[in-house]
């Protein structure tokens, strides 16, 4: 089995990017898996910025993959398609400035990915499932392989390191090895969220109107009730929740306020 490991798909996302340098470092391997490290974005990496032209996990929609373009993430993503075609399972770190814990995101419906999901959600209390199968605005890079695990934790700002996130994505990183490398299989079922909509800030003419209510900041993957305060106008008004109870999620997520994005909304499930 080949396993790629990637990091700093978003250049300011460190804790991937140190982790895989630490790992190339390290020249680390494992009998029976050959490990492929990448370090997705270089150019944004070295700037420190999460992308220089277009979100590369965005970038890898049909579309963008067969045109000619002056986007460097769009061309960044060909290089990328051609790389991982023998990849048998992607393992994609990122970080949050939101407060998600540990989320092994599924961007794969298939039964590899989502065995590995279940072992790691049932060992560690922390870890949490959240299916998101793609956005409108393009695949992300684990279109490009069969099976594939997001580590993505926070919260921690953009372009800071954090060493209990560090190290307990490390954790989680290695364990993913262990059962991909045991072949170790989990037939019960466990929790998982299923992300099914998103809410955006209150805006007028497009400028931000207000920012999320104080009584919901960092009150990810916890229950959201018709009626809850969800936004403060900077005038002081209020906003309240008006939809079926659902669980937020990627709240107050930095880089999602040029997405249109306040956070996402998630309904539980079982995979």
């Amino acid at each position: 089995m080949k396993v790629t490991i990637a990091g700093g798909v978003h250049g300011n996302e460190l804790i991937g990017v140190y982790i895989v340098k630490k790992l190339m470092r390290e020249n680390f391997w494992l009998k029976d898996i050959a490990i492929d490290y990448l370090l997705a974005n270089p150019k944004a990496i070295k700037e420190c910025r999460r992308y220089i032209d277009y979100d590369l996990n965005r970038s890898f929609s049909q579309e963008a993959l067969s045109e000619d373009s002056h986007i460097y993430e769009y061309e960044r993503a060909k290089v990328l398609k051609k790389r991982l075609e023998d990849t048998d399972f992607l393992i994609d770190l990122h970080t949050t400035t939101a407060n998600m814990g540990i989320t092994i995101v599924l961007s794969k419906d298939d039964p590899l990915s989502a065995n590995v999901a279940k072992i790691l959600a049932r060992e560690y209390e922390n870890v949490k499932i959240l299916r998101w199968f793609g956005t409108e605005e393009g695949n992300f890079i684990n279109s490009c392989v069969k099976s594939s695990i997001t580590i993505e934790v926070g919260p921690v700002c953009q372009g800071v390191l954090d060493a209990t996130l560090y190290f307990d994505t490390l954790k989680v990183l290695q364990r993913t090895l262990d059962v991909l490398r045991k072949e170790e299989q989990l037939q019960k079922s466990v929790e998982c969220y299923d992300i099914f909509d998103y809410k955006d800030f209150p805006r007028t003419n497009g400028d931000l109107d207000g920012m999320i209510h104080p009584e919901l900041l960092g009150r990810d993957y916890e229950l959201l009730h018709p009626g809850d305060p969800i936004f403060l106008r900077f005038d002081e008004e209020e906003i309240f929740y008006d939809e079926v109870p659902s669980y937020p999620v990627f709240i107050n997520e930095a880089a999602y306020y040029e997405k249109g994005i306040a956070f996402c909304l998630a309904k539980k499930s079982i995979v």
